[in-house]
């Protein structure tokens, strides 16, 4: 059977004849006599024109600075939502944190907004500057308590130059102020944001703190993201009941669900937190970090793989055998 190839004029006819049918669309959204483009459907010509973009340009995406994952994932797309979920202090925004900061050192063009609900913006400037710098928090508050000079004056050096491309927001508020917010950055900066950051969902204003309060929330948030064309990095918190701790519990881990708006899901754990720990897994695992990637819908490949996370400035990296506390 040989396919029928119709005329713009075809098409054009038929369109108009369905909202005939169908009955038209209130009056601002109707299509002007004619139309050669639909505006209610994408023609699968530009998905296909999209697709090709998006693989053609792998710069379009942020990674996360961890090459397992970056490679499982092949980045995360603008418009697209990577939720990182885990208990709490597990290391969740810390993971998010590492990956802002290694695109800031190695891609000059990155710009990050960050929605920090859970803390304050000081915190997140200061977790920020000691993965830089590669400095215990400690250490950075006494040296400024103390008149440090060479600390202040690198930490106000730091914030005209790479930091200067991070915006932060500490105060929860609507989707459409965030929405105002995201502008007020693109006229600052004279670019899109490369990726934003909210830390957390459930802390979101709007809807109540239950199952179908953070699943609007979550679909609210997946349309925003579309909206605004940025890659999202979506923080949220498992219950308590989700799983053995120091145990991967996997997708459905998140508290109250929401994990089916995502691309992506990362969950956060630590292996020091389970129960009948040997002696030599517990000094292996007192400063390890799990990753484990359990929804993946580019690929589809899945990983839960061991990281080291350095106990004084928070800098997540491979482990090697040589980190292992000693006895």
């Amino acid at each position: 059977m040989s396919a029928t190839l119709h005329t713009e004029d075809e098409v054009a006819r038929r369109l108009s004849k369905f909202w005939e049918t169908a009955g038209a669309p209130a009056s601002e959204d109707k299509e002007e006599p004619g139309s050669k483009i639909p505006r209610r459907f994408a023609l699968t010509s530009a998905v296909v024109g999209n697709l090709i973009g998006f693989i053609r340009n792998p710069t379009e995406r942020w990674y996360l600075g961890f090459s397992e994952f970056d490679i499982a994932t092949r980045g995360i797309g603008r418009g697209e939502v990577l939720m990182v979920l885990g208990r709490s202090h597990t290391g969740k925004s810390q993971m998010l944190l590492n990956g802002i900061v290694w695109n800031l050192v190695n891609e000059p063009e990155a710009h990050v907004v960050i929605f920090s609900i859970d803390e304050p913006r000081e915190l997140v400037v200061m977790k920020l500057y000691c993965l830089m710098r590669g400095r215990s928090s400690t250490e950075v508050e006494e040296a400024i308590k103390n008149g440090d000079k060479e600390t202040m004056n690198d930490m106000e050096e730091l914030a005209e130059q790479e930091l200067s491309r991070v915006a932060i927001i500490d105060q929860a508020m609507s989707l459409e102020d965030m929405a105002k917010v995201m502008d007020e950055t693109r006229a600052w900066w004279g670019c899109d944001p490369s990726f934003c950051m909210i830390d957390y969902l459930e802390l979101m204003p709007g809807g109540e703190a239950d199952a179908s309060g953070v699943t609007s929330k979550a679909q609210a948030l997946k349309r925003w993201a579309k909206d605004q064309r940025v890659p999202i990095g979506l923080v949220h918190q498992s219950g308590r009941g989700a799983g053995e701790p120091g145990r991967a519990a996997g997708i459905y881990a998140g508290r109250y669900g929401g994990e089916q708006e995502a691309i992506f899901v990362i969950e956060v754990y630590r292996r020091k937190d389970a129960h009948g720990l040997s002696d030599w897994e517990r000094r292996y695992h007192e400063h390890s970090i799990n990753f484990n990637l359990c929804k993946n819908k580019r690929t589809a490949r899945l990983l839960d793989i061991t990281y080291y996370i350095d106990p004084e400035c928070g800098i997540i990296h491979p482990y090697h055998e040589e980190l292992i506390p000693d006895a």
